[in-house]
């Protein structure tokens, strides 16, 4: 064996210290003590991960974050890291094309997966600190850190705009057969798969997971859950892909980072492959493949969908699958770290809306964030959306659980009531989400870029090819286009930022009206934003306006071909705007839970009950929903807010301002026929409060009604005077009038 030493390594500043085993050499320690099939042996190479020790000069590893400072990396998260999947995440902006409008957004995937991953393992190691009758093992928050590290590896090119506006316009040039006045010929797609209903992004990360795994020579192997991962290739051996207990160090875990320990290939090579027991894999802590399948369902948020089906058409389906990686009750609070299902709450939220403000805004601080983290625990709470909640549908006997089943209740992270304090934290990370995208992610300019981006990609999609190979068989390669890359993790790993430049380089001429649209946008001559109106809601359900409400209810392409027919001048005028010419956009931003308070999903724990956080799961205390009516006062009017936005994609200034005055032509005729008065609201019941006379300063007669907005000036001045001891409550309950 040829071993490279750790002088060689410190000084070339090797992320990933490995030891090196080649099959030309004589065989190794490894392959020694093995008893396989011959296959086993055509692995010319292992990489298996070196020991670090905090007590080293280079153990673990650290890398500077502007959000979160110096972030660890233990080896095994650096040999995922070092892998082209997650690599391919520095070639993804984070914002799309959010620096058409805030310059110093060009953060990229990368950074806030690294952030995603080192706040998943702050919030577990702070719970598991405060709570240790949970049981949270250092598998599990290495595995819930992992999940938090590739939650977004599955994103395509400028993020959203790939699996959002781009596939929605699709269907629509696929249906058309014409986009921007080219053909779009549905023949050339005839013969490819199909991308599967409903894909989205979140689809693509459990695909480029298995791929990374690929990559590493490893494979999740299904009949074989609770063992080492299949070995399929040249890669990390399996039996020394995982961590060590906590055996380490004092009682409190000082001294040696247990979960950036790593088995060194000393270690893994005493082991022979009938010596690798259950209770042998305990003590090492490999990681399983039941542990992989937990990675990808912390990703989802719960039971992986089944092959060949979307997570969107998944949960939509009556029969819900079991979850596979933490099947024990116990532990469900470890799937709503990276993507919270009941609140919305996670860390994945917490770093990109930091990030965003940080390099958008100027923002500084980590506000509510420090917080939120810090008071995190876990305990009882009722589900406060029992319709959508999987681990509500499902069966309660595919899940083991205690014998004191609490039907709708869940161990959940919650948070303790300090004196209302919690509770504007908790609003406070809401309304920065509400923030964040009316100001950052839906801006106009940002917006009319993506448009111009999904325009370019589509004008190109049916001529750019991207090579891969078929998933079914291994084997058979594909050309896809750019909208069916996701379908190979081959050509999906190629698909990035970058495919602008390509398309800019190709000499292919049925390219050129994707070239001359980018050259546009180089040039930064956007689309434009030429009108937007506003939808009025007081309480973000029922529309106020009638006219507003039909405007709503019109399909964008019906509010298109309206805004053409408004103006007269449309056929004879020089600047009659076209169809082409046309976008319509329906806004909706919310602040979490679309029209609902997001807040009464999330659960508070009484300062009474915090003593009870160390008792056993079963026996934990039960959070319980804040009342609005103690923070009514801080409550936004309206939890959503909806605007009918228009674009122009003609230069032409003339173009741009007739569109825009067929627009609110359109928006006059409606309220013409609608009226713009405002819809009549329901009267409020009012509630009579029941007074005790005797509780009165002073008598009242059988004649009096309570109400003295009918006595005269001085009348009401002298019952002032005779009544000042009166409380507000009296006043108020009598249905006084009160002068201010």
């Amino acid at each position: 064996p040829i071993f490279i030493s750790y002088q060689a390594i410190k000084s070339s500043i090797i992320f990933l210290q490995s030891t090196c085993i080649s099959k030309q050499h004589q065989p190794n320690k490894i392959s020694e003590k093995m008893s396989e099939p011959s296959h086993f042996y055509s692995i010319s190479s292992y990489w298996p991960i070196s020991n670090y020790s905090s007590q080293a000069a280079f153990g673990t590893l650290r890398t500077n974050d502007d959000v979160h400072g110096s972030i660890p990396l233990c080896p095994l998260t650096i040999a995922i890291i070092d892998t082209p999947h997650m690599q391919r995440l520095r070639g993804l902006k984070q914002l799309g094309v959010s620096q058409t409008t805030y310059v110093c957004t060009t953060r990229t995937r990368f950074e806030h997966s690294l952030g995603v991953a080192c706040l998943a393992e702050e919030l577990l190691r702070g719970i598991q600190k405060k709570q240790p009758t949970l049981g949270i093992t250092e598998k599990d928050i290495i595995c819930v850190k992992i999940a938090g590290l590739l939650h977004d590896i599955g994103h395509g090119p400028y993020s959203h705009v790939y699996d959002g506006v781009f596939r929605k316009q699709l269907e629509k040039a696929m249906k058309n057969g014409k986009w921007l006045g080219q053909d779009f010929d549905a023949s050339f797609y005839y013969g490819l798969p199909e991308v599967m209903v409903g894909w989205a992004h979140e689809d693509a990360s459990l695909m480029m997971v298995d791929a990374l795994l690929k990559h590493l020579g490893l494979e999740i192997d299904e009949k074989n859950l609770d063992k080492p991962l299949k070995q399929i290739g040249d890669g990390i051996d399996a039996r020394c892909f995982g961590i060590r207990n906590q055996n380490d160090g004092d009682e409190d875990g000082n001294g040696v980072d247990s979960d950036q320990i790593i088995l060194s290939y000393d270690e893994i090579s005493n082991f022979s492959r009938r010596d690798l027991t259950p209770l042998a894999l305990d003590e090492v802590n490999i990681l399983t493949s039941r542990d992989w399948i937990f990675i990808k369902e912390c990703i989802v948020g719960g039971p992986l969908p089944p092959k060949g089906k979307s997570i969107a058409e998944s949960k939509k389906s009556n029969r819900i699958s079991s979850v596979i990686g933490r099947r024990d009750r116990f532990k469900e609070f470890l799937y709503h770290v990276v993507a919270n299902g009941h609140s919305g709450l996670d860390v994945d939220k917490m770093d990109y809306l930091l990030r965003d403000g940080r390099r958008a805004l100027g923002e500084s601080g980590k506000g509510s964030m420090t917080m939120i983290m810090e008071n995190s625990c876990v305990a009882w709470g009722k589900c406060g959306n029992p319709a959508k909640c999987w681990e509500c549908r499902k069966a309660s006997q595919d899940i083991k659980l205690s014998s004191d089943k609490r039907d709708g209740y869940h161990l959940m992270i919650v948070y303790p009531d300090k004196e209302g304090r919690m509770i504007d934290n908790v609003m406070e990370f809401f309304a920065n989400r509400f923030q964040k995208h009316q100001t950052i992610y839906t801006h106009s300019t940002t917006n009319a870029a993506c448009y111009q981006i999904c325009d370019i990609l589509l004008l190109a999609d049916p001529y750019l090819r991207i090579p891969g190979f078929d998933p079914d068989d291994g084997k058979t390669l594909l050309q896809l286009p750019l909208s069916r890359a996701m379908i190979s993790a081959d050509s999906y790993l190629l698909l990035k930022d970058s495919i602008l430049d390509i398309i800019a380089f190709s000499q292919e001429p049925k390219l050129q009206p994707a070239r001359d649209l980018l050259k546009r946008f180089h040039a930064r001559d956007l689309y434009k934003m030429v009108g937007q109106q506003h939808i009025a809601s007081t309480n973000g359900k029922e529309i106020d306006y009638e006219w507003q409400e039909e405007l709503w209810d019109m399909k964008e392409s019906e509010i298109g071909k309206n805004i053409i027919k408004c103006s007269a001048l449309a056929e004879n005028d020089r600047n009659a705007p076209t169809e082409v010419d046309v976008i319509v956009e329906k806004r909706s931003i919310h602040h979490g839970m679309k029209e609902d308070n997001p807040v009464n999903n999330v659960r508070f724990l009484s300062k009474n009950l915090l003593s009870k956080l160390r008792k056993n799961p079963d026996e934990l205390p039960e959070a319980e929903r804040y009342p609005e009516s103690e923070y009514t006062a801080k409550m936004p009017r309206s939890f959503l807010q909806r605007t009918v936005r228009v674009y122009c994609r003609n230069p032409d200034g003339g173009i741009q301002d007739h569109v825009e005055t067929c627009y609110y032509q359109l928006i006059t005729q409606l309220q013409k026929r609608f009226g713009g008065a405002k819809r009549q609201q329901p009267e409020q019941e009012v509630i009579d409060l029941p007074v005790e006379l005797s509780q009165s300063p002073f008598k009242y007669d059988n004649d009096d009604d309570f109400d003295d907005s009918s006595r005269s000036g001085d009348d009401r001045d002298t019952k002032r005077r005779k009544g000042n001891d009166d409380t507000l409550f009296q006043r108020v309950a009598r249905g006084s009038k009160l002068d201010f």
